[in-house]
């Protein structure tokens, strides 16, 4: 008997130190703990909210232009740099980058025969036409004499045309982008592409939507149009175009942009995106958007600091765009809110403000 109370007594000693001995290992927390956190105010700011969209800027206007008749090359000085025309050349409408040489043809054109004509068959019209007055000629006479001048007037204007085709001129201003090598006084057939010109200080993007912001995006919508590869500069653009229809296979509808390139620092092809704004609202409280905590049910909140401690302030709020939330209740301009930290904070969490 006296040796079972023994046993007994030695078991309940070794359970006390096992459990002494747990209790050691256990982490120790102190009750005053504190979480460093970070503040900042709650502002008055501009949010928008926009639809992306992304694709290939293309130039306003584009031509390739080629040769009407066979001739001689010769390209010629650009008036601006005093030297011979050169890919990426700023040239005005109108402005004669290639001429073509062919005397042979030039002779059969005629041109001067022609100015002869013109000036004897008007002289010979207008005599005419002061015979009539003094009875020595027809009524028909006169019609006849005016036919053979209008025929030689058409007939130098014709060949005046046929002149212009042996020089090569730009139809709008724009910048050369394609300018093929011919070797000067090689003869080159007509057809042949003489060079590429493109108006890029306006240019446009060929857009597809999908459905669901069919409702918000509209013609006449300001855009943000940035490169990636040119991300400080943000080019003005407007949504000019939209169709009312789904594309079935995409579920998209597409449109256009059309985007102010006035530095010419967009090139064509180059791959942009468009933030269309949808909605736009001046002077409003916000947060930033990553401080704002979701709630089961959808309600929000944010922490602000009460006495040192972190308070969960309930929060409604309205449109945010990719940095800020728009505070429609619930907190105050200039109130103080966790900006940092509050990822480790709960309702009543002692803290330490940082500066």
């Amino acid at each position: 008997m006296i040796r079972k109370n023994v046993l007994y007594i030695s078991g309940c000693l070794l359970c006390v130190l096992s459990l002494c001995a747990c209790e050691n290992t256990r982490p120790s927390y102190s009750s005053d703990s504190t979480t460093p956190v970070w503040l900042g105010d709650v502002v008055k700011r501009s949010i928008r909210e926009v639809s992306t969209t992304t694709g290939t800027a293309k130039a306003a206007q584009t031509a390739e232009v080629k040769s009407e008749k066979t001739g001689k090359y010769r390209l010629q000085v650009n008036p601006k740099t005093g030297k011979l025309y050169k890919l990426g050349d700023l040239v005005e409408a109108g402005s004669i980058v290639v001429r073509l040489e062919n005397q042979m043809e030039v002779n059969n054109i005629s041109i001067e025969t022609k100015q002869m004509d013109v000036t004897i068959t008007e002289r010979e019209w207008r005599g005419q036409e002061q015979l009539l007055v003094l009875g020595g000629a027809t009524e028909k006479e006169v019609l006849s004499a005016e036919k053979s001048y209008l025929n030689a007037k058409t007939a130098l204007e014709s060949a005046q045309d046929e002149l212009e085709k042996f020089t090569v001129k730009a139809p709008f201003k724009g910048t050369i982008t394609k300018l093929p090598y011919f070797t000067p006084d090689i003869e080159v057939a007509s057809g042949q592409v003489m060079f590429e010109i493109m108006d890029y200080n306006s240019m446009y993007l060929n857009i597809e939507l999908p459905e669901n912001v069919i409702d918000r995006v509209n013609v006449g919508q300001k855009v943000l149009v940035t490169n990636y590869n040119i991300k400080s500069d943000t080019l003005a653009g407007q949504v000019t175009q939209l169709s009312p229809a789904i594309n079935e296979a995409t579920r998209t509808f597409s449109g256009f942009i059309t985007i102010s390139n006035p530095d010419l620092k967009l090139r064509p092809g180059m791959f942009v995106k468009g933030d269309i704004i949808t909605l736009q609202r001046d002077s409003v409280l916000a947060v930033p958007k990553e401080i704002v905590k979701s709630q089961r049910g959808g309600s929000k909140s944010v922490f602000i600091i009460e006495r040192n401690m972190a308070v969960e302030r309930g929060i409604k709020v309205g449109i945010n765009d990719e940095k800020y939330v728009e505070i429609e209740s619930g907190l105050s301009e200039g109130d103080k809110v966790v900006t940092k930290g509050y990822e480790w904070l709960r309702n009543r969490s002692q803290v330490k403000i940082m500066k």
